[in-house]
């Protein structure tokens, strides 16, 4: 038993878990539903969501390479705001996953009921609980696991878009030769962006890197530009196909002109397939954070032993959690709308915590231009949201009676940064 990550993750391993982590069951409706609500401006309100996500990521690359911890945005909150921000950020990460994981799962769960007897919820546990399997392997093993589900993933999702290129009608589209409606493009652009988060959970995979400083940097910049190239062709064979009906499953479409009644039954397998492997992914990323949480004695500390490398309590805690939630759905106090709903705006307030603490450490000017202008353009967004902030406005406040409870003026309140 220790305290230690093992720090085997190399540039394609790391890159394989980014993925896994990324691409999920957004990939798999979001083409269609953007296409329903923006019309022939959808592929340009991906074409926005991928410009305002680079520099977020870039945040996440700065901090990452600079502060590889596996607390991830709630370390890097530590070091610029203090314990408040490290809880802050932890909370909110955390009150995102609780609802955003279990959605996924119950997501890929729709797709397999579609086609096989037996509820949603049903097989959203069976996702749920194969997906918790591969973490409790050593890290050299799990990270050879999840780059073997990430190709997979890439192989299924690269053979439908082929499928649908040879398929779709080429007298169908919903864009070409039209002029921009920017205030339409700009229409699903919340709903686009929850498929452009993941990056502040995979932040936290950057202590498990044998180099981090050169790895973790080439791993999220060859995710995204992988992540950003599968939305926008999909986007493109989407605005080429006619969806009529079946705005949520557009790979049903892409395939029913080759494949037949075969195809619905190949997508809600492959669905099946993202949706373990985002699970899996997202899974490695929110234990590391409890195990970190539990090291730093903000949650815990038996939260914050390893054997072999692996944090297994942090897991099986993290398991357990997301579980729950998936019952409380099934007795109907949540809704899946809901509980995507809250995983979004959350994660979007991380984002801009993650740019703020990048601004308060940046010693350089056009680094803390660019953290000023990610938190410009967060509360931007976040100004339309309402009455949905109350629930991450509780958890910051928890946050912070918790360290007002906990301060001790004999105790500094910031780790040592190191230059640089």
């Amino acid at each position: 038993m220790s305290d230690k990550l093992s720090q085997t993750l190399t540039t394609f391993r790391g890159t394989a878990i980014l993925l896994n982590i990324v691409i999920g069951a957004g990939l798999l409706t979001l083409p269609g539903l953007a296409i329903k609500e923006a019309g022939s401006n959808a592929i340009y309100s991906w074409l926005i969501c991928a410009l305002a996500a680079a520099p977020l990521l870039a945040v996440f690359v700065i901090l990452g390479r600079q502060y590889p911890d596996a607390g991830g945005v709630a370390a890097y909150a530590q070091r610029a705001l203090g314990t408040f921000g490290r809880r802050s950020a932890a909370f909110l990460l955390l009150g995102a996953v609780i609802f955003g994981l279990p959605s996924i799962a119950l997501t890929g769960g729709h797709y397999l009921a579609s086609v096989f007897p037996g509820s949603a919820f049903f097989y959203g546990t069976m996702l749920l609980i194969g997906s918790v399997i591969p973490n409790f392997f050593s890290g050299d093993r799990a990270g050879k696991v999840m780059a073997f589900l990430a190709s997979g993933v890439l192989v299924s999702i690269m053979a439908f878009l082929l499928i649908g290129l040879f398929s779709m009608d080429p007298n169908t589209t919903t864009f070409a030769g039209k002029a921009i409606d920017w205030s339409r493009a700009f229409e699903p652009f919340t709903m686009l962006f929850f498929a452009f988060t993941g990056w502040e959970i995979g932040a936290g995979i950057a202590e498990e890197f044998v180099n981090p400083r050169r790895d973790f940097p080439l791993s999220m910049g060859l995710s995204f530009v992988i992540v950003t190239g599968l939305y926008l062709a999909v986007a493109f064979v989407a605005s080429r196909s006619d969806l009529n009906g079946h705005w949520e499953a557009p790979f049903v479409v892409f395939v029913g002109p080759v494949l037949g009644s075969y195809g619905a039954t190949g997508v809600a397998l492959i669905a099946a397939i993202i949706v373990f492997a985002n699970l899996a992914g997202a899974i490695w990323g929110v234990s590391r954070l409890i195990f970190s949480l539990g090291r730093d004695a903000i949650l815990p500390k038996a939260l914050a032993v390893t054997q072999n490398g692996t944090p297994l309590r942090a897991i099986a805690i993290t398991f357990v959690a997301l579980l729950s939630v998936l019952f409380f759905y099934r007795t109907g106090t949540l809704s899946l709308e809901a509980m995507i709903g809250i995983a979004g705006q959350n994660f979007l307030i991380l984002y801009g915590l993650a740019a703020v603490s990048l601004f308060v450490l940046a010693k350089k000017i056009p680094i803390r231009l660019l953290s000023a202008s990610v938190v410009a353009v967060v509360i931007g967004l976040l100004s339309l949201q309402g009455l949905k902030l109350i629930y991450p406005i509780g958890l910051i406040g928890i946050a912070a009676c918790i360290d007002f409870l906990s301060y001790s003026p004999t105790q500094p309140t910031n780790p040592p940064v190191p230059d640089q």
